[in-house]
């Protein structure tokens, strides 16, 4: 039989989240690794040599002018998100960025012009969209099992310690807990304010923040917002990089709760979401399971997309307007803290 044809991947840095990529992108049935680049030949080759890519580049742009790269992964640190998103269109490659996607809405806008103009796939890397369970999270709300949306709570923080080295402390390089993480709970009540309305997503009409700006770091290590929403829908955030939380998710609704419990890494098997019903004394559990794990999953998103010709990802990934939606919403809650990054314009 003849061997059906995979996605040719490259991938720009060699970091902790590139080898999370690279690991999925080697597992999957719809993708290979065809190239990695580094600032370093000797990085990018002894990443190559452990994820059996066949090419190994000491910088991004040949990674970028070599031949039979189709999709490229930007693995690189936020504020050089937009740079190499917009060298990527320019050479014609497909493009999965990891989030957050530019360090603010306008860099994004600016940035997807180029994708656009270039008419090649972008899509931001929010792998817990691609996984069912979050289309399941979608489907319950819509089904009327706990009423109308009310509150949307939502966490997701962890504890750094005082690594001032690490680029998610650094300021110039648009770090801080509401890039790096903040950027989850305020997409998933984005997505949850949608699907209580019909829609793929819905933008906040208010945010609010409060946060904690270290004094050595210049970013918000920890971090609150509430948000309201058309449809009287309001949201709690809660993010950081120095508290450990319990980095789960909740949606209360006029007929009862929806309790996520994993909502950022849910599991290959056995992902597992609790109704309760207003007036039943104990709640139901609905089990999921995906047809792949976490990353091959968004792997496989992406390859099905270049498949199909399509330029965007299908809800409940992450669409262009949803990515822009999501850049303004972080934007909005900066402002609040009084947050603002060296880099930007």
């Amino acid at each position: 039989m003849p061997t059906r044809r995979t996605l040719a991947w490259g991938i720009l840095g060699t970091g902790g989240i590139a080898r999370k990529l690279a690991a999925a992108i080697t597992s999957s049935s719809t993708s290979h690794l065809a190239a990695v680049a580094s600032r370093s030949q000797a990085k990018a080759q002894e990443f190559a040599r452990e994820f059996g890519a066949a090419r190994a580049y000491g910088s991004y742009r040949e990674l970028l002018e070599s031949s039979g790269i189709e999709a490229v992964y930007i693995a690189l640190p936020n504020h050089l998100h937009a740079e190499w998103t917009q060298h990527c269109a320019a050479a014609g490659k497909h493009i999965l960025c990891e989030k957050p996607f530019t360090v603010n809405c306008a860099e994004g806008e600016r940035a997807l012009e180029s994708v656009r103009g270039a008419r090649v796939f972008f899509m931001e890397a929010f792998m817990y969209r691609c996984h069912p369970q979050t289309a399941q999270i979608a489907s319950i709300i819509q089904s009327g099992d706990i009423g109308e949306v009310r509150l949307i709570q939502a966490s997701f923080s962890y504890s750094l310690g005082p690594r001032f080295d690490d680029i998610r402390m650094s300021n110039p390089m648009a770090g801080g807990g509401i890039m790096d993480v903040g950027c989850y709970p305020m997409s998933l009540a984005r997505f949850v304010a949608g699907a209580g309305q019909g829609n793929p997503f819905q933008n906040p009409i208010e945010v609010r923040g409060t946060a904690s700006i270290g004094e050595r770091s210049q970013v918000d290590e920890a971090a609150v917002a509430s948000l309201k929403f058309p449809g009287g829908i309001v949201a709690a955030l809660t993010c950081g990089m120095q508290a450990n939380t319990e980095n789960v998710a909740r949606i209360w609704g006029s007929e009862g709760h929806l309790f996520v419990p994993n909502p950022w890494f849910p599991p290959e098997s056995n992902a597992r979401l609790i109704v309760q019903r207003r007036g039943e004394q104990s709640a139901s559990e609905v089990m999921i399971d995906a047809p792949a794990s976490l990353y091959a999953n968004q792997v496989d998103c992406v390859a099905k997309a270049v498949e199909a010709g399509d330029l965007e990802a299908r809800a409940p990934a992450m669409s262009w307007a949803d990515t822009l939606g999501n850049m303004a919403a972080l934007d909005a809650w900066r402002g609040s803290v009084g947050l603002s990054f060296a880099c930007e314009a």
